[in-house]
């Protein structure tokens, strides 16, 4: 039996990348956590930026958003089997330029820039969280950073900082919303890690997923289409894979 340490920026992002690997490693006896990297609640002290509030209104999910959608993610996790442990930076869209009341996001495009030279500073801290408390022996999964959302980019270079083995998985949706394709992700000839997804782990993917209720209007029409994409995004054949190079 192995464990495994998959690392999720949000609370979202292992279950839509890889809920159908993660059902079928627990299901075949392997221990299985999400650690979830942004799942911190917004500064003490600073309101709400403009666009955190965009969001919260389309989420539609109450006043305390942190806390039920931390309460999706351990749905989530129910359904996949899994463990969950999370650490505490707030999502980007609540954060501010340090010692600043500047807003790190303004708009969506904001996402995607980079996190030097001001945000540098979160990586050793989310590092230092994973030396830490990361067992003995693992298997630990990182996503490739597809679509270089700051976040996501924060997860994969927090786990390179710790020198730990690591493999990684592909970033739904940018990998396949966006102009990307996997190739430009990957090395040439990367160890590969692959297990075949039943139609039960097709269908505990779409379930957990489904638990992230305040998500699905973010990127689907409605929970039909999110099941469908899913499937589709299976049949393409991504989300059994990941790769360690």
């Amino acid at each position: 039996m192995k464990t495994w340490i998959f690392l999720s920026a949000h609370f979202d992002d292992v279950v839509l990348s890889v809920g159908g690997l993660v059902w079928e490693l627990t299901r075949r006896g392997d221990r299985v956590e999400v650690w979830t990297i942004c799942a911190g609640d917004p500064p003490a002290g600073k309101p709400l930026t403009e666009y955190a509030q965009l969001l919260h209104g389309f989420w539609n999910i109450g006043e305390d958003v942190p806390l039920t959608r931390s309460l999706e993610d351990a749905a989530c996790c129910r359904v996949l089997g899994t463990g969950f442990r999370r650490y505490t930076v707030p999502d980007n869209i609540y954060r501010y330029l340090p010692g600043s009341n500047e807003p790190v996001i303004k708009e969506n495009e904001d996402q995607f820039k980079p996190l030097e030279p001001d945000e540098a500073y979160l990586v050793p801290l989310a590092a230092d969280f994973f030396r830490k408390n990361l067992p003995e022996t693992c298997e630990l999964v990182a996503p490739l950073g597809i679509g270089n959302h700051r976040d996501h980019s924060l997860t994969r270079r927090a786990a390179e900082h710790t020198g730990h083995s690591l493999w990684h998985y592909a970033d739904y949706p940018y990998l396949v919303y966006g102009e990307h394709t996997l190739a430009d992700w990957l090395p040439a000839e990367p160890e590969t890690f692959s297990l075949e997804i039943s139609p039960s782990g097709l269908k505990a993917w779409q379930d957990g997923f489904a638990c992230q209720r305040s998500q699905i209007p973010l990127l689907f029409v409605d929970e039909e289409d999110m099941r469908a994409s899913i499937e589709k995004y299976l049949k393409a054949g991504y989300g059994s894979t990941v790769w360690k190079f």
